[in-house]
């Protein structure tokens, strides 16, 4: 994850911040996630809808995600509490229309953009 000066927010930051053990019950569970950017005042920049498997875990880095359709690895902060589990059922990407059966886990984020001085 690098994402410079911006500001990374879980939509549920009320948990403590790092547990070995939830952080290692993530690994191997398959998880969607959806992000919305915004500019230094707020206004919305963009949506994105990722998919993928936790692959690692570690309380400096954050969360490692092997997306699907990507070699590289996406790296989420290292807040626990905005990780949940997903209801089953079938989760359509509105950009691209691609479905999603049954994950194991969800998770939302919101990234504000630095106020350039």
């Amino acid at each position: 994850m690098d994402e410079g000066n911006y500001r990374w927010t879980g939509h549920n930051d009320d948990e403590p911040p790092w547990s070995e053990a939830r952080a290692r019950s993530l690994v191997g569970k398959r998880i969607i996630i959806g992000i919305t950017r915004l500019d230094a005042d707020g206004n919305p920049l963009g949506q994105e809808q990722l998919h993928g498997e936790v692959v690692g875990v570690n309380a400096k880095d954050g969360v490692a995600i092997r997306i699907a359709g990507r070699a590289d690895l996406y790296w989420l902060p290292p807040h626990l509490g905005a990780f949940h589990s997903a209801p089953p059922g079938e989760y359509r990407f509105r950009a691209t229309g691609e479905v999603v059966v049954d994950p194991d886990l969800m998770s939302t984020w919101t990234v504000h953009a630095p106020r350039v001085h």
